[in-house]
């Protein structure tokens, strides 16, 4: 529902995701099963690389999360992995702080 009919979709090769390309303009499977990573222009090494930074943020700084909260925690590590190559994440922590007072 939140995922334009417009879209390009890629994903793996998991089987709930077959027949989005019913209701996607595109979507293209990439079969890990058989060592296929790249397909063209799509693969899924970024989304990988997000899930991995969340797993690990989960595991290794709050253990375990609620259901409650779960946006919450979504929220931070997809602000970190946006920003991971950002150097002054520091300076931009204290100006968005600043804009809350």
């Amino acid at each position: 529902e939140t995922v334009s009919a417009d879209a390009k979709v890629v994903t793996d090769g998991f089987g709930a995701y077959r027949g989005l390309d019913k209701l996607h303009q595109e979507h293209h499977v990439l079969n890990k099963e058989k060592e296929e990573y790249v397909k063209g222009e799509y693969h899924t090494n970024t989304l990988e690389g997000f899930w991995t930074l969340l797993k690990r943020g989960i595991y290794g700084q709050y253990h375990k999360v609620s259901s409650e909260h779960l946006q919450a925690y979504l929220d931070e590590f997809t602000f970190k992995y946006n920003n991971r190559t950002n150097k002054s994440n520091f300076a931009l922590l204290i100006q968005r702080s600043l804009t809350f007072v």
